[in-house]
């Protein structure tokens, strides 16, 4: 009999492990109790201060990954700072003027701000296990919002865990202000063991790294679609906490407020804290405790809810062992984002970032048009938007097959025709499939003062006065008459395509002439 090698053996058992852990989670007087295989995963306490937070928090290796102060004091390796940072919470700094990050009572921010359960709408334990429950944020005794909080829990091999943190806020009768702040969002503080440094810059054996490589202080501010703080906890071994940030979220990716002395927490609402134009926010204290930042005065990261309406933000934490690359947290991210929705979104973000290399590196091999039926304008979508990279980065024959793709799916998009006509004209040169192209787009559309319909008439001019039809060039120029009503910058293109059609015919008077007044046209203010 053949005898399975020792990691074959240890694979088997961990994978079977991870798919028999039982999830219970227990409504308690004072507590969400959630448990993994019998053992205490993490617990919502939501009567112990004046907001809810998670704690402990327990670790693959049986250790708590998050710090114990101020619910624990004296723990070696921790600072008493920032009472606030308990462990997992979520909470901004100014929500119509109130302070829930810091929530401390009026002697510090002079209100009172706390987040109370209001219900729990359901529980349900087993394989996986989730929780859904309503708190009601109130400020000053008064409701600013109500606040629906799912947990989600996936146990994983050798211990490791998936936990979703999804929270839709909910606006009642009067709209909901969410102040551009630098202190917001869901935040995690991670074990003493586990930071970069303390504040007076004494070195421990963490590590912060995002999913675009920024690493530690320089992590701090910048968008990213996840983030890993990890190093090692109480037993010396190296686990990790990454954060993932939904594209569907608002202002995906978000900034993150991450810290080198334990924090980590997605902000999507604190854009201008986050600026360089700005200075060093990490040490600039906002309103109102200082009126030192200037970002506090720009509110342009503010964001309102409309009265009646709600947002959805959806997160995932992943328990792990290892760094980031031992523990395939791309991977998970790539997981967690496969739909087709967020997919999309994900393209877009890298496309309007212009990390063309990377989006065909993460999507190249993804097939579009596996994407349910009700999805196919977003897969039409998505080829098209590949294959644009595609041609921007002069690999014609892959942008062609994508923009075909594209077309099949959705024959009657003019952008995606006229993309296609640029990649046959600027990487496969073939002016014949362009013609084609191109006047594909042009009877779509029909004769306008659109953009797509002048880019396919100027450039169908341009290609027949390069093959000396200079008669038909003209006569494509000419359905425009006197191109009343057409915007200035294309009144000008027009006018320089028909110098350079009349030019080829050797009309040297009316070549100039264009060219004359194109160049008027272009001097004025």
């Amino acid at each position: 009999m053949k005898i399975a090698s020792l990691s074959s053996i240890l694979c088997l058992l961990a994978c079977t492990a991870g798919l028999s852990a039982e999830v219970t989670i227990t409504e308690l007087a004072d507590r969400i109790q959630v448990q993994i295989d019998g053992q205490v995963f993490t617990e919502w306490r939501h009567k112990e201060w004046v907001a809810p937070f998670l704690y402990p928090v327990i670790g693959p290796n049986g250790e708590n990954v998050t710090r114990h102060y101020p619910m624990r004091a004296g723990v070696p390796g921790e600072e008493p700072d920032h009472p606030h940072h308990r462990s997992i919470r979520f909470s901004h700094s100014d929500v119509n003027g109130f302070n829930f990050w810091w929530a401390p009572g009026k002697e510090k921010a002079g209100h009172s701000a706390e987040i109370q359960l209001e219900k729990i709408e359901k529980i349900a334990s087993g394989k996986t296990g989730e929780v859904i429950f309503w708190n009601q944020w109130l400020g000053d005794g008064k409701l600013v919002l109500r606040e629906r909080v799912r947990l989600g829990f996936i146990p994983l091999e050798n211990r490791q865990l998936l936990m979703d943190y999804d929270i839709e806020l909910k606006a009642a009768d009067a709209p909901v202000h969410m102040g551009d702040k630098r202190d917001g969002g869901l935040l995690v503080r991670v074990a003493g063991s586990m930071k970069v440094e303390d504040e007076k810059g004494n070195k421990f054996a963490g590590t912060i790294l995002n999913s675009r490589g920024d690493r530690n202080a320089d992590a701090w501010g910048k968008r990213a679609e996840w983030a890993d703080y990890f190093g090692p906890d109480a037993s010396g071994k190296t686990v990790g906490i990454a954060m993932f940030d939904h594209p569907s979220n608002v202002r995906f990716p978000t900034h993150w407020h991450a810290r080198t002395y334990g924090l980590i927490t997605t902000n999507r609402f604190g854009t201008d804290h986050f600026k360089g134009n700005y200075n060093d926010h990490k040490t600039v204290v906002c309103r109102p405790a200082g009126n030192a930042c200037p970002a506090c005065a720009s509110h342009s990261g503010d964001f309102t809810i409309p009265a009646g309406k709600s947002i959805t933000l959806r997160h995932r934490l992943y328990f792990h062992h290892g760094d980031p690359t031992a523990a395939k947290v791309a991977e998970q991210y790539g997981h967690y984002t496969s739909d087709p929705d967020a997919t999309l979104s994900r393209m877009k973000v890298l496309h309007q970032d212009r990390k063309w290399k990377e989006l065909i590196e993460q999507f190249a091999s993804e097939d579009f048009s596996s994407w349910p039926a009700d999805m196919q304008d977003k897969a039409s979508e998505a080829f098209h938007l590949r294959g644009q990279i595609y041609s921007f980065l002069k690999n014609g024959p892959k942008a062609e097959a994508d923009l075909k793709a594209a077309l099949k799916l959705a024959p009657k998009n003019q952008a995606f025709w006229l993309t296609l006509a640029d990649n046959y004209t600027n990487n496969l040169k073939d002016d014949e499939q362009a013609l084609t192209a191109y006047r594909q787009a042009f009877a779509i559309s029909g004769k306008g003062n659109g953009w797509q319909p002048l880019t396919a008439t100027i450039s169908i001019a341009r290609l027949l006065t390069d093959q000396v039809k200079t008669d038909e060039a003209l006569a494509m120029l000419k359905q425009y008459g006197d191109m009343k009503g057409m915007a200035p910058v294309w009144k000008i293109k027009m006018l320089r395509a028909y110098g350079h059609a009349y030019a080829a015919q050797g009309n040297e008077k009316e070549s100039l002439a264009k060219f004359r007044e194109a160049l008027e046209l272009e001097s004025k203010p």
